[in-house]
């Protein structure tokens, strides 16, 4: 069997809006700039050291994609901290968006900024008309998954038939997480 990454979906993005992102101290929050592109780069190499970014990368893959409608990031200290992007994906239907890739440089985990890009996107889609957003995330991501959870996300039904166990171990581990003060 192939594997798929575990998809989430948060519905009712018009009726239910988000909160407003909430930023630390020193923080700001906004669409990439074109000199931000390296600085993209190495936040998305810390945060996702399993794939090659680099500034022509995040042209290729973000910028300059003609599928990602806007990539947020969050700034400190004229570096990039966090990011994620709105990528349009026809196959979803009408009305849905796209959460994609959301990451926090290492140096600043565990300050929400995954969450506060989050809904930087959910806005964006919100104001765009869109009533759904999707996002697809892999098992061993269990931070994210917390927070995709608190965002009012929850695994997609209809999915692949091994994407129940995977589930169940992934709500396990968030369970363990939560219990040991993560």
């Amino acid at each position: 069997m192939t594997y798929t990454q575990l998809r989430m979906r948060r519905t009712g993005l018009q009726i239910d809006p988000p909160p407003a992102p909430n930023l630390p101290e020193g923080y700001d929050l906004h669409e990439v700039l074109p000199e931000e592109e390296s600085s993209l780069a190495e936040a998305l190499q810390s945060a996702f050291p399993e794939y090659s970014w680099t500034p022509e990368e995040v042209v290729t893959r973000l910028t300059g994609a003609s599928d990602v409608e806007a990539t947020f990031v969050i700034t400190c200290g004229g570096r990039v901290a966090a990011t994620a992007s709105a990528r349009h994906v026809p196959e979803l239907g009408e009305g849905v968006g796209y959460l994609h890739w959301v990451g926090a440089h290492f140096d600043h985990q565990g300050k929400r900024l995954g969450r506060a890009v989050s809904l930087a996107v959910m806005h964006y889609f919100r104001q765009q008309g869109c009533t759904d957003i999707v996002l697809d995330t892999d098992d061993f991501r269990i931070p994210a998954i917390r927070t995709y959870l608190g965002l009012g996300f929850a695994p997609e039904a209809g999915t692949p038939p091994d994407h129940a166990a995977r589930w169940e171990r992934v709500f396990c581990e968030v369970r363990r997480n939560r219990a040991a003060g993560g």
